[in-house]
């Protein structure tokens, strides 16, 4: 039985599971679905799977995956572990959308001809579909020719949400605050 070890993030209102093995991260889940979708991907695995829930071991994916949603990190440096799912097409495809730059977006064709199968739209499209790390493998990142959206496991508006939250600056912080100046009835007081 293989130890998969599991944590969640809040964004926006919405939770996100994601699970961690040995080897790296495994899942991300569709914002708002529980950690059962990942059965989705894996279905083989139901019940070869223990879950643990070990912070010390999903801490650092947790860190990545909350200064990515703070706009303080825009590719992930974390390990992946894709060893026992996909097709070799869909692991092609899964390595050239982490290629996409951070508030980017590339066409399916375009995808397609990046992993030299220009005529394999459709294929492609559904390696997309199929990513089981949604965020880290940024698939949102993808959209349809005609400059549409096109559909997204999280949902279409969830997908809206990521791209224009990558094209947003990140906000300005002051390094120094103004500190209130006291008044002229505190000076010389020595707790001041």
């Amino acid at each position: 039985m293989e130890k998969i070890y599991w944590e969640s993030i809040e964004v926006n209102h919405r939770k996100f599971f994601f699970t961690v093995t040995s080897k790296g991260l495994s899942f991300v889940s569709s914002p708002g679905r529980y950690l059962s979708e990942i059965f989705e991907f894996y279905p083989n695995n139901r019940y070869n799977y223990q879950f643990m829930y070990d912070e010390k071991v999903t801490n650092i994916y947790l860190d990545e995956l909350t200064e990515y949603f703070n706009k303080k990190r825009k590719s992930f440096d974390l390990p992946l572990d894709l060893a026992n799912i996909g097709t070799d097409l869909q692991h092609q495809v899964w390595d050239a959308i982490q290629k996409i730059p951070y508030g980017d977006t590339v066409t399916y064709k375009q995808l397609a001809e990046n992993v030299g199968k220009p005529k394999a739209i459709r294929a492609v499209a559904s390696a997309v579909a199929r990513n089981p790390i949604l965020i880290v493998v940024p698939c949102h990142r993808v959209i349809r020719a005609s400059g549409e959206l096109g559909d997204y496991r999280g949902g279409k508006d969830i997908k809206k949400e990521l791209l224009d939250f990558e094209k947003q600056p990140a906000a300005k912080q002051t390094l120094i605050k103004k500190l209130p100046l006291p008044r002229l009835s505190q000076l010389g007081r020595p707790d001041l």
